[in-house]
């Protein structure tokens, strides 16, 4: 049996200005492969006013991992900061997917996860 779903969807992308201390705001797609074999997943981001930007990631079988989108070396290009985005991912497999977001610009911090819209 696969767990999960080959397409997941977030709509509301937004990488935060703010730094505190050693922590940056920042958002990352959380991808948990329960499946016995790896994922070859496509992440593309979505912008309101220029064409869309992808890169490949892969997950072993039976790992999670945590992709920080403010992150160059990891996504492959500079996310803007303070720009709306949408996110999909497709998958070859089944997976589950999370966006989380860590908002440092204020005096408290704020953490917001959503799991997206999925389908097969």
């Amino acid at each position: 049996m696969m767990h999960g779903a080959r397409r997941w969807y977030f709509p509301d992308g937004y990488l935060p200005k703010g730094r505190k201390n050693d922590l940056s705001s920042h958002e990352s797609i959380c991808i948990l492969n329960a499946n016995e074999e790896d994922a070859e997943i496509k992440i593309t981001l979505f912008f309101e006013d220029e064409d869309p930007i992808s890169f490949e990631v892969t997950v072993p079988s039976r790992r999670d991992i945590h992709i920080r989108l403010d992150k160059k070396e990891i996504v492959g290009f500079k996310l803007p900061r303070e720009k709306p985005y949408g996110v999909m991912l497709e998958s070859n497999i089944p997976i589950i997917a999370q966006l989380s977001r860590m908002d440092v610009s204020e005096d408290h911090y704020t953490l917001m996860t959503t799991i997206g819209y999925w389908e097969d």
